[in-house]
């Protein structure tokens, strides 16, 4: 039989570093017990003002959209928009909205560029129908868009542009500064946390396998009614709502290590949640069935527009790199007439092999 056995420097060694170890542990706060819920009822959670930035973003939305109805002229005002977009005169038509003191103006990247795209909703609802080089109406099935010149349809890229350059932008950088938070703070970043959870829209009980309907009351909104509708093969809303309870239960337990990776998971899988979203609106233009049909193409090109944008605002961690964002920004900026009828769609198909190869879809 072998004798094994450490000689004694490596003895004195180990046992230095054991020491070692034991004396690190002790220098961070313990790590209490605890257990992961399945919804985020969390007693001292607070998430209204990202809530309510979400609803007026909803209303304003949802005015914009009012001229879209078929070919007749829907006017729209331009006082009532200057007063949702600051939240002003009481304009929403939930009174706490009006009286919550925030608007979605103060906080957003880039606001004057995403007004002017309300602004420009209002000015081309002239009754003018689109050609390349000249804003109107262009329709879509039975109803119709107000795009640009280029096609852009504004009131998309307003809507896309407030999730992207506000709740995505703001949401990753609340979870960034909870990771570098000392984990004894828990009512700051409990905070944070919430903020960001917030502008996920999403019911406290979300569930993946519940159909909602647009007169549920606690319905996903904006970034939330897209896990169902562009993220579910790539399983974003599960693995979104999962990280929020269990990176959320970690910070009251002070459990740093938990915490940091769930807000890891949150900023990669939202990410990928607006790339998806993205490939989706640049590739379904090029579908045999959308082309020739404006409304279709354009409207998708304006989504896409708003995800991309969205882009720019990822977490340090992105596999996104700079110059990818770059050509992807300067391809959906383009001129949609030429865009929609490039032999091959060579530059949709570039920006679609982007996004599949950093994203994995």
């Amino acid at each position: 039989m072998r004798s094994y056995y450490l000689p004694a420097a490596a003895l004195m060694t180990l046992a230095a570093s054991v020491t070692s170890c034991k004396k690190d542990k002790n220098t961070d706060p313990d790590v209490k017990a605890y257990t992961t819920p399945t919804t985020y009822n969390f007693g001292n959670a607070n998430y209204t003002s990202s809530t309510q930035r979400v609803k007026m973003a909803v209303e304003l939305d949802t005015y914009l959209k009012t001229a879209n109805n078929g070919t007749t002229l829907v006017a729209l005002d331009q006082t009532k928009a200057n007063n949702l977009w600051n939240n002003t005169n009481s304009p929403y038509t939930d009174a706490s909205l009006n009286t919550s003191g925030i608007n979605i103006t103060t906080p957003m990247s880039d606001a004057a560029l995403y007004k002017s795209y309300v602004d420009s909703s209002i000015i081309y609802n002239n009754g003018t129908t689109a050609t390349q080089g000249t804003g109107g109406f262009v329709p879509r099935g039975t109803n119709k868009i107000i795009v640009g010149p280029r096609g852009l349809e504004y009131s998309q890229a307003y809507t896309k542009g407030v999730m992207g350059s506000l709740f995505f932008k703001e949401a990753m950088r609340l979870l960034a500064s909870v990771k570098a938070m000392d984990p004894k703070d828990t009512a700051t970043a409990q905070a944070a946390w919430d903020e960001a959870f917030g502008y996920l829209a999403v019911p406290k009980d979300y569930d993946t396998s519940k159909t909602y309907t647009s007169t549920m009351a606690d319905r996903p909104l904006l970034w939330g009614g897209y896990l169902a509708e562009r993220g579910k093969s790539i399983k974003a809303g599960g693995t979104l709502f999962a990280a929020f309870l269990k990176g959320r239960a970690a910070i009251g337990a002070y459990d740093k290590t938990v915490r940091n990776a769930q807000a890891d998971t949150i900023m990669a899988k939202w990410e990928q949640l607006a790339a998806a979203a993205a490939l989706y609106y640049v590739t379904s233009p090029t579908a045999s069935s959308a082309v020739g049909n404006l409304g279709t193409q354009f409207h998708a090109l304006s989504e896409g527009f708003g995800f991309i944008l969205a882009l720019q605002y990822r977490s340090a961690g992105s596999k996104l790199s700079a110059s990818d964002l770059t050509t992807l920004k300067n391809i959906i900026s383009k001129d949609y007439y030429d865009l929609i009828n490039q032999a091959g769609f060579t530059d949709l198909v570039t920006a679609q092999n982007i996004l599949k190869n950093t994203y994995g879809l």
